[in-house]
């Protein structure tokens, strides 16, 4: 009886241990650029993008398509000129009002959420342009006046997985 209880023991102690020394996947960086600080998963980069308006974006270089440079993970801040002078609730009810007509965008879910102190409105909805079905994870939020889109996507496959990487950016972005 002895020997069973010395080695369950033995087997919990080497249990607890290991669970102590897993590698750190939360390494980030930061992002602090155009008034915005954000961080971002260490294995990430900082890319250039063609999306109006936009203040900063990072990528998952692992996600790049073979033959382009376009990655399929990524997050795009913008501060949309049009929405100068406008309440956040307007910006994004204007901006949804027609958004979900087009057949190729579909509707997930819409939340109120409250991030780096500020409270915001989210949407999820998937996509499909050149092919490929892409999940985006929209975060609307208001800082003197000033709103800022916190746009995240992967593939729709990916997109569960990656949720502890965008929350890292969304709930660090800060306005200097």
């Amino acid at each position: 009886m002895r020997r069973y209880l010395f080695l369950i023991f033995s087997l919990l102690i080497v249990v607890m241990v290991s669970g102590c020394i897993t590698p750190d996947n939360n390494e980030t960086r930061t992002f602090s650029q155009n008034n915005v600080t954000f961080q971002y998963p260490a294995d990430w980069a900082v890319v250039q993008t063609t999306s109006p308006d936009a203040v900063a974006a990072v990528a998952d270089p692992s996600s790049v398509l073979s033959g382009t440079n376009s990655p399929t993970t990524q997050v795009v801040i913008q501060k949309p000129n049009v929405t100068k002078g406008t309440k956040l609730n307007k910006a994004y009810d204007d901006n949804y009002a027609t958004f979900f007509n087009k057949t190729d965008n579909q509707k997930v879910s819409e939340a109120n959420i409250t991030t780096s102190k500020l409270k915001a409105l989210e949407n999820i909805y998937i996509s499909s342009s050149s092919g490929i079905e892409k999940q985006y994870r929209v975060v609307w939020l208001e800082k003197n006046g000033t709103i800022y889109v916190i746009l995240c996507s992967s593939r729709k496959t990916d997109f569960e997985n990656l949720q502890s990487s965008f929350d890292i950016i969304v709930n660090s972005f800060q306005v200097q």
